[in-house]
């Protein structure tokens, strides 16, 4: 059968390579994303110790103190981004994946020497300097490891990653001691950097430094094919074309230069802005802290621990972007994104509800904390995680789009860093209730954001969505697409 000028076959056809490799080596690639979610959740399991009698710092650390260390990851991490963004270009994603495990291996270990506060602000800097790198490189590597077959299911890792590694961390704070944790949690970049070393470069860098024989070996062992396979020899011939039209360059006046494009910029800050000041990350760093705030009266409070509601709560949030890689292509990120925010924009308000409650001796039942912050965690997985980053590569060009996610992911860890910090001081000042309302706000505000301003990009070429933005309409033209079955 043949729709224009690609044949679709009967199905039959014997069916060459596999994907297991890229797969395996997506997972792998995606571990630096995995430390961070270890190194964000870690304060929610520990932060009672700490601040207890028998705290390993030998005094009780300060609420002031506590609120630096979990914000801190984020203040080096906007820099990081732009150093880390050149490295890859100018040294390899290989090289570049190396140096993110050694400021977090250096963060645990110290960690492990010395639990003053001043000394676990400063680990916790150091490991929000490889996250920044992380968040540049891991994204970058997999893309340039994956066929378009598989890319949006590998894209879906990094976000899988983050939320495995919450769950990790509140599990193990639950079960072991403090400096047994510590140590599984640097074995973990140590054993990372040890895989790497035995990993190639991406065949699109290897290609970029003309390394064309060395690019094809590595496309084959990816494709499960031999390096003097015609797929392979066309897979080379395209790359090289890419890399010689459209070589991505940081470049902040390109994108200012095209009145669409920065369009297309500030509707993408703005949904991924959105999705920062949604709550969901400062609920995660304080899970254990809110539902023991939740659980002081013995009227309201329930069987489980707070740090196994934080558990329970992790496991939520890996569901999500589980079932998001599922839907995103099948409901469009337009629907998707704005149900999301519907969902946890009214959590939220259920959440502030119920302290508002609290604080006027109105007592309602344990379990509804839980539930409301186990749906905004569970909508905060399905769309408004990670969706804005898959809009975000579909609203600009190859040229465009190494520019566009350095300057978004640095003003996005500013933003996490100063959430966080302010996180405690306005539960202190307003209370808790008005601190989910304001969350539930932007929620609901971002709803009629997406409606009215962000366009649907599922599907659609680059010209068709800088068409909406522009508001003018093109032509439809009709499209027929054949799925096949991947793996």
């Amino acid at each position: 059968m043949v729709y224009g000028v690609y044949k679709v076959s009967p199905g039959k056809e014997k069916k060459m390579g596999s994907k297991h490799n890229q797969i395996l080596m997506s997972i792998i690639v995606c571990v630096p994303i995995f430390i961070y979610g270890t190194a964000t959740g870690w304060i929610s399991p520990n932060k009672a110790l700490l601040m207890s009698n028998d705290s390993p710092s030998g005094s009780p650390i300060s609420e002031e103190e506590v609120s630096w260390m979990a914000s801190v990851i984020f203040i080096l991490a906007p820099v990081s981004v732009f150093i880390y963004g050149v490295a890859t270009d100018k040294f390899g994603r290989k090289k570049t994946l190396l140096c993110v495990a050694v400021p977090m291996t250096l963060g645990w270990a110290i960690k492990l020497i010395s639990a003053h506060p001043i000394a676990l602000i400063g680990a916790r800097a150091l490991i929000g300097f490889g996250m920044g790198g992380g968040f540049v490189v891991c994204p970058l590597y997999v893309k340039e490891i994956s066929e378009d077959s598989i890319r949006g299911m590998t894209g879906t890792f990094v976000v899988f990653s983050q939320t495995l590694g919450n769950l990790l961390v509140f599990i193990l704070g639950d079960l072991l001691s403090y400096h047994t944790v510590l140590w599984i949690l640097l074995a973990i970049p140590v054993i990372h950097f040890c895989i790497i070393l035995g990993m190639p470069e991406t065949p699109s860098y290897l290609i970029k430094r003309g390394k064309n024989e060395e690019a094809a070996k590595v496309l084959g062992m990816l494709r499960s094919l031999p390096a003097n396979d015609n797929s392979i020899a066309e897979e080379v011939d395209r790359l090289m074309i890419e890399q010689n039209t459209s070589e991505p360059k940081f470049s902040p006046k390109m994108l200012f230069a095209d009145k669409t494009a920065v369009k297309a910029f500030w509707v993408t800050l703005i949904v991924n802005m959105a999705r920062e000041f949604c709550g969901c990350i400062s609920v995660l760093v304080y899970a254990s802290h809110i539902f023991a705030e939740a659980g002081k009266d013995p009227n309201t409070s329930i069987t489980l621990s707070p740090n196994k509601q934080s558990i329970l709560l992790a496991v939520v949030q890996v569901l999500g972007p589980l079932l998001a890689s599922q839907l995103v292509d099948r409901a469009g990120r337009k629907p998707l994104l704005a149900v999301t925010s519907v969902i946890a924009g009214f959590s939220m308000c259920l959440l502030g509800v119920w302290f508002y409650l609290q604080s006027i001796q109105v007592f309602l039942p344990g379990w509804v904390p839980i539930v409301a912050m186990c749906v905004s965690i569970f909508a905060d997985g399905l769309g408004l995680q990670p969706l804005p980053y898959v809009i975000m590569t579909e609203m600009f060009s190859f040229k465009l789009r190494g520019t566009v996610a350095t300057l978004i992911m640095a003003i996005s860890l500013a933003t996490d860093f100063a959430l966080l910090k302010l996180f405690a001081p306005l539960n202190s000042w307003l209370g808790y209730h008005v601190t989910f309302w304001m969350f539930s706000g932007v929620c609901l505000i971002n709803v009629f954001y997406i409606i009215f301003y962000v366009p649907e990009t599922k599907m659609r070429t680059l010209e068709d969505i800088y068409a909406d933005l522009e508001g003018r309409k093109r032509e439809k033209k009709e499209v027929k697409i054949v799925e096949t079955n991947y793996l």
